[in-house]
């Protein structure tokens, strides 16, 4: 009797390479989701009640679950919420976020300055489909958020960092990519509470940059993810309203206000623009049955009131962290205490704040160096780190300020021990 061949082990494609058959982008961009990647808990002991300070997300105990699920009953009446819905996204819910950015930003909007993605990352790759090619020039502010940076990178764009909040910065950069020959498509920029830094784009700034890249024929895309988590004020008008909309992609999310899970963010643009981002959209819409439901939700003031309450729970988790790092590690570190958002940028001032991190981990403190949002990692930045203080409870914050002050005694140990 003759033997049948295993054919899943005769196969020639046990010997291929996969690198052969990969394109330029996949070549382009690391493994895993980027955050993680400068995380050290992966390789710290394990430490018993471990305090995360690495994921801007919103209080897992406070996520509006009862409100959400109303909504979605609500909609199940109608079975058009279970069937395909289109490229641009459910008109009720473009209609709802027209009128809410035509109060906020002082324009006239209507649905068709609206295309609705998977959750604002989704948005800003939408974006890079329609406008960059390989080769593009795309500048981003230095540091940034390290999504987005890979991101373009997988979009084979060349990707130039700039000063954060430096229009002559900028002018610099767009001058220096033209007299090279090279197209400069985008600015990315992060103008509300900014990630990783926390920082606000003053207004001059604002004006400044809006000018520049429109007269330089350069497009904004303004990432506001956070723009309606402030504490005090309400941010500076946005560059999309200072603009008058003009030569501006402004990308939203309901990942930060609501829940991440959501996976629904948009983009808000002049009409021409959102027409050219459909025509790139080729995985037949996202969920009608969730856009319904958010249009149910946001459209009848549950988000603004939820956002009512949690905004002075974040200012009050912020202050909290703010005052046990000062309290504990006055001389190490120095910070600016931001205006919103989910971040505090802070320098470490007498330990390289890759080995600060790894040190905090030990100590069941989690966070990522600041190298992570730099382009060109530790060649950029050795001394910063990012701490996310939205998801750790306000008697877990009491607590960070020791655990860093065991941290730094532990990184100056370790500095002390490899100088000898």
């Amino acid at each position: 009797m003759t033997s049948t061949p295993n054919l899943r082990e005769a196969s020639p494609w046990k010997s291929v390479d996969i690198r052969t058959l990969l394109n330029g982008a996949a070549l382009a961009v690391g493994a895993g989701t980027p955050t993680d990647q400068g995380v050290p808990w992966v390789h710290a002991p394990a430490v018993e009640d471990p305090i995360l300070l690495a994921g801007g997300i919103p209080d897992p105990a406070t996520l509006p679950a009862a409100d959400l699920l109303r909504s979605l009953e609500q909609v199940l009446d109608d079975t058009a919420a279970l069937t395909y819905g289109g490229v641009l996204g459910f008109d009720g819910l473009r209609e709802v976020l027209a009128e809410r950015y035509s109060r906020l930003d002082g324009l006239p909007l209507g649905p068709d300055n609206f295309i609705l993605n998977n959750g604002s990352s989704g948005s800003i790759s939408n974006v890079c489909d329609a406008f960059v090619e390989p080769g593009d020039v795309v500048l981003v502010e230095s540091p940034t958020f390290s999504g987005s940076l890979r991101t373009m990178r997988g979009h084979l764009a060349e990707i130039v960092a700039v000063p954060l909040h430096d229009p002559e910065g900028l002018e610099r950069a767009i001058s220096a990519a033209e007299a090279a020959g090279r197209r400069v498509k985008l600015f990315y920029t992060v103008a509300d509470f900014h990630n990783p830094t926390g920082a606000t784009m003053p207004r001059e700034c604002r004006e400044a940059l809006v000018e520049l890249c429109a007269a330089r024929k350069v497009l904004i895309v303004e990432d506001a993810a956070y723009a309606d988590i402030y504490f005090g004020d309400a941010p500076p008008t946005s560059l999309y309203g200072m603009a008058g909309g003009e030569g501006i992609l402004r990308v939203g999310t309901f990942s930060k206000p609501i829940a991440t899970g959501l996976r629904v963010g948009w983009v808000q643009a002049r009409e021409d623009f959102i027409s050219a981002l459909g025509r790139v959209k080729f995985d037949m819409g996202s969920s009608p049955l969730l856009l319904r439901a958010l249009a149910d939700y946001v459209g009848s003031g549950s988000m603004d009131a939820h956002l009512d309450e949690m905004r002075p729970l974040y200012a009050a988790k912020c202050d909290a962290l703010c005052r046990s790092l000062e309290e504990h590690c006055a001389g190490d570190l120095q910070f600016t205490m931001p205006e919103g958002g989910f971040f505090l940028w802070v320098e470490s001032l007498k330990v390289d704040a890759q080995q600060l991190a790894k040190c905090a981990a030990e100590e069941g403190l989690v966070f990522p160096a600041g190298s992570l949002f730099f382009l060109n990692g530790r060649d950029d930045d050795t001394s910063h780190v990012r701490l996310a203080f939205s998801t750790a409870s306000m008697e877990e914050m009491a607590l960070v300020g020791p655990r860093m002050r065991r941290a730094f005694e532990r990184a100056m140990d370790s500095a002390t021990s490899v100088a000898r």
